[in-house]
């Protein structure tokens, strides 16, 4: 199981309209109907600072990969790079070792 994390760096000013294009698409929910992603959160900064982070869990780096490829990923990226200082790259992967809840 892997952990993905995408950083998303936009202004002040634009966040709430990059969570706009997230809600307006339906990104999240996407992403877990064509993919083999077992769970995504989309956070945002508690400073107002316009950082916004993309978590997502999967069954493997290649599982991600397949979301890397969906051609619906492009075009919606396409949409949110107009708001974000930086494009969308790809998430760094991280593999899960422990895990604990409540």
């Amino acid at each position: 199981m892997i952990r993905t994390t995408l950083f998303l760096k936009t202004t002040p000013e634009n966040a709430s309209d990059v969570l706009s294009v997230y809600e307006q698409y339906d990104i999240l929910q996407y992403s877990l109907d064509h993919s083999e992603a077992t769970a995504s959160e989309l956070s945002i900064a508690t400073d107002d600072g316009g950082y916004i982070l993309v978590t997502a869990l999967w069954p493997s780096v290649e599982a991600y990969q397949g979301w890397l490829d969906n051609p619906e990923r492009d075009r919606t990226g396409a949409i949110l790079n107009e708001l974000l200082s930086d494009a969308v790259g790809v998430g760094r992967t991280f593999e899960i070792r422990q895990s604990v809840s409540k």
